[in-house]
């Protein structure tokens, strides 16, 4: 699986990567062919009476029909793009049988990380710096908005969790007239055993365009 290139815009501007009738279609084979109550069990999601796996990501509940090759969001909420479809197919896949370790750790820690996590697939940080560098507190009220706890560190911290075991913590920096503002984003250290580090990388560009995206 191969994620697409960082950019301060939306990514999914770049066609390729815009819709799910875009995703590999080797993702929705490799999922059709599991076990559907062993994926259940891994990734720590609903399954119902229908076939759907239920995912909650970032607070969403989508529905996942492997067969069908379809991905449902609730009534009056806008279907999930490319990135997210890419996220959730890949941790239905690629979820573990282990919990969280209740440990943080940042992108370069995860196993392969400091390798991939640079140049065109650095951390999406842009636009939430852009937004909320000089404004911690409009930070944190988009934050808990989203359903994220707040944490006690920087100007502004909050953990969220992304996926029912893949927790992600942000912390701004404020920035004045000497020094620009500065974000750090962590993860809890089992998160590569649930989601390959491109998908970590698709995620926290979902994540991070929310979070910066007015309303």
């Amino acid at each position: 699986m191969s994620g697409p290139r960082q950019t301060t815009a939306d990514p999914e501007a770049i066609g390729l990567y815009q819709g799910l009738e875009n995703l590999p279609l080797a993702l929705w084979e490799d999922l059709a062919r599991m076990n559907p109550d062993g994926v259940s069990r891994r990734a720590a999601v609903l399954r119902k009476p229908d076939g759907a796996l239920v995912v909650p990501f970032l607070g969403t509940n989508y529905a996942v029909f492997p067969e069908a090759r379809t991905i449902q969001a609730p009534a009056g909420v806008r279907p999930p793009g490319f990135q997210s479809g890419l996220v959730i197919l890949a941790y239905l896949i690629g979820a573990d049988d282990i919990d969280l370790s209740g440990r943080m750790v940042t992108e370069r820690e995860l196993n392969g990380g400091a390798l991939f996590f640079q140049g065109p697939h650095a951390l999406s940080k842009a636009p939430v710096l852009e937004r909320f560098g000089g404004d911690p507190g409009g930070l944190m009220e988009r934050a808990l908005k989203m359903g994220a706890t707040p944490l006690k560190a920087g100007d502004a911290a909050f953990r969220l969790l992304a996926l029912p075991k893949v927790l992600v913590a942000y912390t701004l920096y404020r920035g004045d007239d000497e020094f620009p503002a500065e974000l750090t984003i962590t993860f809890d250290a089992h998160t590569d055993r649930h989601l390959p580090l491109d998908g970590i990388f698709a995620m926290i560009n979902v994540l991070t365009r929310r979070l910066g995206r007015e309303g």
